[in-house]
């Protein structure tokens, strides 16, 4: 391959444009390995979240899939090119701007035998849809970095026509190269199916620089949509490089004021990218680089980038070490991002030529390609707001901050005069930044960590069940949106444990099972108070769980049948944080009322038949993305078959069955905000939420299966006042889940005073 030379060409009697490449250098291929993930950067919580068209969640990150996928991608070119520069290793370009990250992301097929098989070879973020622009030498069309995608290169209809350039060629490769035939090339831009809108300016003497041309091509960028222009040159005036320090913009010319506008027209709807120098002795920016220093409004529309050569540890996912390699970011500082620009890129001897190339250059089209990713994962975002992301995501852990940007309340980042916000971080940048929120029907903003569904232990995973496949759109303090599974926020309560509360009853004197399914009132906590005991076996109690969050009263009767007895009470609870478990985003307060009616009858040889089951109804209060909540009541029945004097006299050896507490009936009516409704969504200054358009579904409490179990329990006296007892049960469809199963042993020792 040949070597990229660098060159300073003169424009004008006064102005001078150079093109901020340098000279060439080699490289070796590192070794890359399966590795064990370690995710920095913004937290990244348990909760799944997926990026605006569900590209990637952080889970899927952790996933066996993903990590293949990220290692096949790692050994493949340009991700394993591995430099050694200024005395660092391990120098790896594409992997310390996390772009493998991205490149790995495979929703459309998955992998087979390690490698993603994307159907179009292509990976699912390629800046589709997306224009980029850019101003520099032309570009040879022909190469297979573009020849491969019809209508690549939109030219600028003003600009110079030249013969084809290593620079721009170049320059074009990394931003939005397509990777070339056969999968063989080193270069695949980073944006590779971005189109290109190709401003052409010429480094040839004698050219003159043109500030109405380039006016022009910044207009005709504006009118192409186009979401970016890099600009890989600057200017020098009567020899000595234009800066911050010693330029202004009266002094840069005639017609400057021309070019002022139309960027100023541009940048306040698009973003423009500047290389910074080179040259590591200037003490002042770039002028160009640093311009929103001269006119702050180009600010929220501009970047600069320098060169880093940065060290890259792919399994800590760390940079442990860096060379600056280009001028820092000095009066640019604020918006100053670096990038490696030492890597392979398209050349033009011939259509399948590429050589090594350093320089700013070629860091400053990473981030332009980095904004076209960004523009196609986040279509609802300006791109002010695709630049506030990858200033806000930058990986700045390898310096001191001395200074912070807030870029709104509560989201701000540490930057400093020498390496700006730090590594372009495309990964990073396309997560959740800062606090994450949704929002209800009736217009409440609700933090994504308060969003919950709970059924509690009567729903089983019904709830869960029938919001498989459903998403939840919410937003980013940055107003990014994004979709999470719905089915994530939903708690699953775990098998009631009747050991414990069995044990407890029993061990109080109580008669029966210590393996019994416990009732409506023991499963909320509560206990019982009798109050009062009166004639024809009425009886009253209060119900209570000691702490004023749960309480009630039972009314009953028992009736002796000669040979058996008949049970019935009827209660009504009252609980200040649900009942059941049940949370439906509401203020928490739930009633219910029950009725208990259980059957014991003696058979005759000391065979005892014990029935008894319990229905009852509960009012909940809907709230947040629960709308409504009707009908919803609960059962459980259970029958036990007792012998007594089995093997000594007094013991008792019983056999039962049961379904314990689960919903009967019920149902919740949900609404949520989609992916759509929160990319339409309006957001105040205060970061509150304004969104219409919303799904609106019916779920069911009813649990798929039932938990039905089956166990047998043995009790024998050992003393005049002491009794043991052993028991076990199989539990089908526990915690009424389908297919799960839980097997309960207990040994229980009952002394009596």
């Amino acid at each position: 391959m040949g070597r990229r030379h660098g060159r300073k060409t003169a424009l004008v009697a006064v102005m001078f444009l150079s093109a901020c490449g340098g000279g060439g250098g080699t490289g070796s291929v590192a070794d890359v390995t399966r590795f064990a993930l370690n995710l920095t950067g913004p937290a990244l919580t348990q909760m799944q979240v997926a990026l605006d068209a569900a590209f990637i969640t952080p889970a899927e990150m952790q996933t066996v899939d993903f990590r293949n996928r990220l290692a096949v991608v790692r050994a493949q070119a340009p991700f394993a090119q591995s430099y050694n520069v200024n005395g660092l290793s391990n120098v790896r370009p594409l992997q310390a701007s996390r772009l493998d990250w991205v490149r790995a992301i495979d929703r459309e097929s998955g992998v087979t035998n390690g490698v993603p098989d994307t159907p179009d070879g292509l990976p699912d973020l390629t800046g589709a849809g997306v224009v980029l622009g850019m101003i520099d030498s032309p570009i040879r069309s022909t190469h297979e970095q573009f020849a491969t995608q019809a209508g690549k290169l939109l030219l600028n209809p003003g600009s110079v026509h030249e013969a084809d350039d290593e620079h721009g060629t170049f320059v074009a490769s990394i931003m939005a190269g397509t990777g070339g035939t056969g999968g063989t090339a080193p270069v695949m831009g980073y944006a590779p199916q971005a189109q290109i809108y190709n401003g052409q300016i010429s480094y040839q003497p004698g050219a003159v620089l043109n500030y109405v041309t380039l006016g022009g091509i910044m207009d005709g960028a504006r009118a192409a949509g186009a979401v970016a222009v890099n600009n890989s040159w600057t200017v020098t005036s009567g020899g000595v490089p234009a800066t911050v320090a010693n330029s202004s913009i009266t002094s840069m010319g005639t017609n400057f004021a021309t070019y002022l506008t139309a960027l100023q027209a541009y940048a306040a709807q698009g973003v423009v990218v500047f290389a910074q120098f080179n040259d590591t002795t200037q003490t002042s920016s770039s002028f160009l680089a640093g311009l929103p220093a001269e006119a702050p409004g180009l600010e929220q529309g501009w970047l600069a980038v320098i060169n880093v050569a940065a060290s890259y540890d792919p399994v800590t996912d760390r940079i442990t070490g860096v060379a600056r390699r280009s001028l820092g970011c000095l009066e640019a500082a604020r918006w100053c991002l670096a990038a490696t620009g030492y890597l392979q890129g398209a050349d033009i001897d011939t259509n399948t030529d590429y050589v090594l190339g350093s320089g700013t250059s070629y860091a400053a089209p990473q981030v332009t390609g980095a904004l076209g990713l960004l523009a196609q994962a986040f279509p609802g975002l300006t791109p002010a707001q695709l630049r506030n992301r990858l200033l806000a995501s930058a990986d700045n852990s390898f310096f001191t901050p001395t200074h912070v940007l807030e870029f709104v309340p509560g989201v701000e980042h540490g930057y400093n005069l020498e390496f700006g916000h730090g590594f372009l971080n495309v990964r990073d940048a396309l997560l959740p930044i800062g606090e994450t929120v949704t929002a209800s029907a009736a217009g409440a903003v609700i933090p994504l960590e308060q969003v919950s569904l709970a059924g509690g232990m009567l729903a089983g995973d019904a709830l869960a069940q029938g919001l498989a496949g459903v998403n939840l759109g919410f937003r980013d303090q940055l107003s990014g949106s994004f979709a999470t599974p719905m089915a994530g926020f939903v708690a699953t309560a775990a098998p009631v444990d009747v050991a414990a509360a069995g044990m407890t009853a029993w061990s109080r004197g109580a008669e029966g099972r210590l393996l019994t399914g416990p009732d409506g009132a023991s499963v909320n906590g509560m206990a019982r108070i009798r109050l009062m005991e009166g004639e024809a076996g009425w009886h009253l109690a209060a119900l209570t769980d000691g702490l004023g969050r749960a309480s009630g009263v039972a009314v009953g009767r028992n009736w002796d049948t000669g040979s058996g007895r008949v049970t019935m009470e009827l209660s009504a609870m009252r609980g200040n944080d649900g009942l059941f478990g049940i949370d439906l985003g509401g203020t928490g307060a739930a009633e219910a009322v029950a009725a208990t009616l259980g059957l014991r009858q003696e058979l005759g040889s000391g065979i005892e038949l014990a029935l008894e089951g319990e229905v009852g109804r509960i009012a909940t209060t809907a709230g947040g993305l629960v709308t409504d909540v009707s009908g919803l009541a609960y059962a459980r029945a259970g029958m036990e078959l007792a012998q007594r004097s089995v093997w000594r006299r007094g013991d008792r050896l019983s056999v039962f069955v049961e379904t314990p507490l689960g919903a009967v009936a019920g149902q919740a009516e949900v609404t949520l905000p989609t992916l759509g409704t929160m990319q339409a969504a309006a957001v105040a200054a205060d970061g509150a939420v304004a969104a219409s358009g919303f799904d609106t579904m019916a779920l069911s409490f009813v649990p798929e299966a039932r938990e039905v179990d089956i166990g047998l329990e043995y009790s024998l006296p050992v003393s005049l006042r002491g009794e043991m007892v052993l028991g076990w049960s199989y539990r089908r469809n526990a915690g009424h889940v389908a297919g799960q199963t839980d097997r309960v042993a207990a040994l229980g020792w009952r002394l009596r005073f």
